[in-house]
C-alpha cells in the first residue's frame, strides 16, 4: 500500500479528496516516525486498561483525530500533514483525566500519577510552542497545532464520558463485581 497517498495535502483536500485529513493520522513520514508513534499507542493501551474500557479509549482516539482533522483543515498555512502524535496527545490527556476523576477508590495513586502527567503533556507542548519548534530529527517540521487541537479533542471527549455519573468502565467493574 502506498502510505503516502494517505497523507494530508491541502491541495488534494480542496480538490475533493475529503478523507485526506482523516488518513493522513494513518501514515508517517518515515518508519522511525511511524513506530515511534505505534510504540507510543501501545504503551497508552497498556497503561490506561485498568482504568478505561476499550469503548472509550478508542472514543478517546477518534475525538482526537477528528480535533487534529479540523485543526488541519482549517489552517490554510498547513500544506501537508501525516502523523498521529496529535491524536495521541489526545488519548493521553483524556485518558488522563478520565482517571483523575475516577470514582474507583482504588485509583488513588493512579489518579495523582495522571494529573502529573496531564500536567507534563501541556507544559511540554507550551515549552515545544515557546521554543518555535520547526525542523526536528524526524527530517520534517512539527506541527504544533495538530498537537494542541488533539489534546483538546481528548479533553473533550473525556468530559463527555464524565458528564455522565457512571462512566462505562465503572459500570463494567460493578457488574463484574455483582457476578461474583
Amino acid at each position: 500500500m502506498d502510505f503516502a497517498a494517505l497523507i494530508y495535502h491541502r491541495q488534494a483536500f480542496l480538490d475533493g479528496y475529503w478523507w485526506l485529513p482523516l488518513t493522513a493520522q494513518l501514515a508517517h513520514f518515515n518508519l522511525g516516525h511511524g513506530m515511534s508513534n505505534a510504540m507510543v499507542a501501545l504503551v497508552l493501551a497498556a497503561l490506561f486498561r485498568p482504568m478505561l474500557v476499550w469503548a472509550q479509549q478508542g472514543a478517546l482516539i477518534f475525538g482526537s483525530a477528528f480535533a487534529v482533522a479540523v485543526a488541519v483543515v482549517s489552517d490554510a498555512n498547513c500544506g501537508y500533514y501525516a502523523g498521529a502524535s496529535g491524536a495521541l496527545y489526545g488519548w493521553a490527556a483524556g485518558g488522563c483525566l478520565i482517571t483523575i476523576f475516577s470514582r474507583n477508590d482504588s485509583s488513588q495513586p493512579h489518579r495523582r500519577i495522571a494529573f502529573f502527567v496531564l500536567c507534563l503533556l501541556v507544559v511540554r507542548l507550551a515549552a515545544m510552542q515557546w521554543a518555535g519548534v520547526g525542523a526536528t530529527a524526524w527530517g520534517f517540521p512539527v506541527y504544533l497545532p495538530a498537537h494542541w487541537a488533539g489534546l483538546v479533542g481528548g479533553l473533550a471527549m473525556a468530559s463527555l464520558f464524565m458528564r455522565r455519573k457512571t462512566t462505562p468502565a465503572q459500570t463494567t467493574h460493578r457488574q463484574q463485581s455483582d457476578e461474583r
